[in-house]
């Protein structure tokens, strides 16, 4: 089973457990049960769900009693899971639990949890407020982890993905770990991209100051605001210049400003904000340039008639069951002039 196949799996559970899913997705779910590996995970799903509202009796420095500080905190509003879509806040609420590797069996045993874990669906978005008041907007396709006691001794995530931050300025240093350096800031608002299936990362500076680390805690540099650091993956080229840092805080509210901006760059983005495969006809048609506003609560036909309209170029829409769909952009035949 892939990656997506689970993430909706997970949806259709989590759906059926707070009531969400509608009859399409009922009969879907029946017919994934029918696998009795299949019911072995709604069991424990079912399980984690019912110990959540069963236990009552909590001590310290145990499983238990991180069900209790993750839940006291949801109603005090410390974490706010914010997300276009109900059932998808409860797949990312289950998946802070099971990022804890507790089994329902291990509920009331000594068993401290070593990491909360976030993980947000293809084509879909998620803000979230951590404990010491930091703010997080995650991109699609991205996961953040932080340790069970976050905002006590230490303030330091790990990102694979894309997220905003909004860092809540404090005493502790707030620390976020890319797969080949680390940020370390006091407070300060910036944009990182570090995907696992890249082979670069980036950091974009939007106000304060940062510095650039890596793993083992040297300095790469310190940064100011409007620049953008581009790091290879074995951190052997390193780039550093000015940007327009509106295109890379534009997408926390819903939409990407585009000032001539490269077609490849632009499609790259599109790929994981609507879970589409995006295919390039020829090199060519990924130097052309663009400048709009796009829209993510916007179908993406809407995008593709802009793009046909605004630029020389034709776009297919594949629907493929059960998988990505796939988007042509080939270059328009133009007429021969007489």
């Amino acid at each position: 089973m892939n990656e997506k196949e689970q993430h909706h799996i997970w949806e259709l559970i989590v759906g059926k457990l707070f009531s969400e899913n509608d009859k399409e997705e009922e009969k879907e779910l029946e017919a994934f049960l029918r696998d009795e590996e299949n019911q072995n995970h709604f069991r424990r799903a079912s399980g984690i769900h019912k110990k959540l509202h069963d236990t009552k009796l909590l001590h310290n420095i145990s499983s238990a009693h991180s069900w209790e500080q993750v839940t006291h905190d949801l109603y005090r509003k410390k974490i706010r899971l914010m997300i276009t879509v109900t059932k998808y806040a409860a797949v990312i609420l289950l998946a802070l639990f099971v990022g804890t590797q507790l089994d329902p069996g291990e509920i009331g045993q000594d068993k401290t949890p070593l990491f909360a874990e976030i993980s947000v669906p293809l084509g879909q978005m998620s803000n979230i407020t951590l404990y010491d008041g930091t703010q997080v907007w995650l991109n699609s396709g991205t996961t953040l982890k932080y340790a069970k006691d976050f905002a006590e001794n230490s303030r330091k995530v790990v990102l694979n993905g894309e997220a905003f931050f909004k860092v809540k300025p404090g005493k502790i240093p707030f620390k976020v770990q890319l797969k080949n350096s680390e940020i370390e800031v006091l407070g300060t608002s910036f944009n990182a991209i570090s995907f696992p299936d890249e082979d670069y990362s980036q950091v974009t500076l939007v106000e304060g100051s940062v510095k650039m680390n890596t793993l083992a805690g040297k300095e790469i540099a310190r940064m100011e605001p409007s620049q953008q650091m581009t790091l290879s993956a074995d951190l052997k080229e390193i780039s550093l210049k000015k940007v327009d840092t509106g295109f890379y805080q534009s997408w926390t509210d819903g939409k990407i400003v585009f000032h001539e901006e490269r077609l490849a760059d632009i499609t790259f983005r599109l790929e994981r904000w609507y879970n589409v495969d995006i295919v390039l006809g020829n090199p060519e048609i990924g130097e052309m340039r663009f400048s709009g506003t796009i829209l993510k609560n916007k179908p993406f036909d809407q995008i593709a008639n802009a793009f046909e309209l605004l630029l020389p170029v034709n776009i297919d829409y594949q629907n493929n069951l059960g998988e990505k769909d796939v988007v042509t952009i080939s270059k328009k035949n133009m007429p021969m002039k007489n």
